[in-house]
């Protein structure tokens, strides 16, 4: 059965559709994106625009439920992050030495197998052909700054090849401009492009602007198959959505390198779809972590409505106690840099140098402990709280540290703990699901990382409860269901992920755990649900707002 011609650019057996109405077929997401500001697709459920504070930007076309897939991308070009030892650039193995070469361009590869004449060695070695450089790794056990410019040649590719695909990437910001200093790595790289495999034809400037762009736009969106090589994708829409503290979407690696973007909250329609750039252990995090963190990686200031806000919504998450009174809360008086820490209950204030020096003592307390240590954590917190509000990400991370401790480190595997540590882990995972539910609400990462951490603790502790005759059946009952739906929660935000990640085998896990449950306590056949998920990959889309 053929299919639909791209509406852009005419290509035959189109199978990209609209997602909302079907009415329009795309050869690839670059002409999806090219088409969605037309007026026959106000049905899509973004638009782009471009504001001069971020430069473009993702727009809800119309009301998004939370769950709803926004789009699948498809990446402009994958490859090695940077820094590698010498891998195989088809299916990026490492190479234990020199095994085989390219026939073409004799680039060290690992077997005539990943000799392919359309896999991602193509690109690079189509440029290298030009003019047949020799290239002699001497050793393989160390890292070759060679493979540095293979993610820029495979961009650079583009220009001449995929010019629309390339147009839209050549759009991202590089933010060459925040650049302090000369990086070795990108002086490196122009030296192999220019000098090594004479390639000119790319100037120096077009080469840090890509440079610039992966450097700020790429996901790692995976490892090879030893996991001991990160890849990363630049992305032509997933690139464009900005990042907040607070954020409506997640964004997530599927198989064969797609990316997906998926509302975790509702959205009306007008709303700018946003994502995290942080990772999920970071969301809970303060704004004086935030801030510089954003800054140096991202080369931005971010302004979204949390960090306006230095209550953290109420959260009190980056506050100090005041000295004076014992009672109110220190947040920075303004937005300005070395403003005062003013306490909002008896309006005493400290130097803005006195509170960092409290913030670096304290970070750096918590970060010489060992993470396995549970009796110095367990001090370390009990001091932070005569410093810090209770809610301050210092003391969540240690509670998070410990929370990682109880039931999965030696000594503390989940059937011989004592109640009183399981009662111990469900209550720093209900003090961080009490902080999630209002800085990361809705189908968030930091809320499937905290449903995983809860749910077999509860389980644990419902079940000791019950033999020791200190619960009734209907309590049991309760809590079991408390549990399969912390399950079913990591199972719907982590199912779709691509498989052998972190987030997907944690998935695969809950749903062990959920069988179990279930047939123990529930009968509900909730097995199915979760395979509904995994296997079929029908996700649930939630109408009601959901925490």
């Amino acid at each position: 059965m053929s299919l639909n011609p791209c509406v852009v650019c005419g290509q035959p057996d189109s199978a990209l559709t609209c997602k909302t109405c079907s009415a329009a077929a795309y050869c690839s997401t670059t002409c999806q994106l090219t088409d969605s500001n037309n007026e026959h697709h106000q049905c899509l459920p973004y638009s782009v625009l471009y504001e001069e504070r971020c430069g473009r930007l993702l727009l809800a076309n119309r009301d998004i439920s939370a769950g709803e897939i926004l789009f699948t991308d498809i990446p402009g070009a994958v490859g090695p992050d940077n820094n590698p030892k010498p891998i195989c650039l088809t299916c990026y193995k490492r190479l234990p030495g020199l095994v085989y070469r390219c026939r073409h361009c004799s680039w060290p590869l690992c077997s005539p197998f990943c000799q392919q004449e359309d896999g991602p060695h193509a690109r690079e070695c189509q440029l290298f052909r030009i003019h047949s450089p020799r290239f002699e790794i001497a050793d393989y056990k160390k890292s070759c700054p060679w493979y540095n410019a293979i993610m820029t040649l495979r961009i650079l590719w583009l220009k001449d090849n995929k010019p629309e695909t390339w147009k839209l990437l050549d759009m991202l910001m590089d933010h060459l401009e925040d650049s302090k200093e000369e990086d070795k790595i990108m002086t490196g790289v122009i030296d192999f492009i220019h000098n090594h495999c004479k390639l000119t034809q790319f100037t120096e400037k077009e080469i840090r602007h890509v440079m610039g762009i992966i450097d700020t736009n790429a996901y790692i969106i995976g490892e090879n198959p030893n996991k001991d090589v990160d890849l990363q994708g630049l992305f032509p829409i997933t690139s464009i959505i900005n990042h907040s503290c607070t954020a409506n979407t997640i964004c997530f690696a599927r198989d064969d390198f797609k990316f997906s973007c998926r509302a975790v909250t509702n959205i009306k329609k007008g709303e700018e779809l946003t994502t995290n750039y942080l990772h999920y252990h970071y969301h809970f995090f303060g704004l004086s972590y935030r801030r510089p963190e954003i800054s140096e990686f991202w080369h931005f200031k971010c302004n979204c409505h949390r960090c306006r806000d230095y209550t953290e919504f109420g959260t009190m998450s980056d506050a100090l106690v005041c000295k004076d009174c014992e009672q109110g809360r220190l947040v920075p008086l303004n937005m300005s840099a070395g403003a005062e820490w003013v306490c909002g209950t008896c309006y005493g204030s400290q130097a803005s140098a006195d509170v960092m020096m409290i913030i670096t003592y304290w970070w750096n307390i918590i970060d010489q402990a060992s993470k396995y240590d549970m009796k110095t954590l367990l001090e370390i917190l009990h001091k932070l709280l005569k410093v810090f509000d209770t809610n301050h990400f210092y003391i969540l991370e240690v509670k998070r540290r410990l929370m990682e401790n109880i039931g999965d480190s030696k000594g503390y595997e989940y059937e011989d703990l004592a109640e009183a540590w399981l009662e111990k882990k469900v209550e720093f995972c209900r003090d961080h699901l009490k902080i999630q539910k209002i800085l990361a609400p809705g189908l968030s990462e930091y809320k499937a990382y905290l449903s995983a951490h809860i749910a077999e603790p509860l389980y644990w502790l419902a079940k000791k409860r019950y033999v020791a005759k200190k619960c009734s059946v209907e309590e049991l009952s309760q809590t079991m269901e408390e549990v399969a739906q912390h399950l079913l929660m990591v199972i719907q935000i982590w199912g779709p992920y691509r498989k052998r990640s972190a987030e997907r085998l944690k998935a695969e896990y809950a749903r062990k755990l959920l069988e179990m449950v279930d047939n123990k306590y529930l009968h509900r056949n909730m097995g199915e649900r979760a395979d509904e998920v995994l296997e079929n990959d029908i996700l649930k889309i939630y109408k009601a707002n959901i925490k």
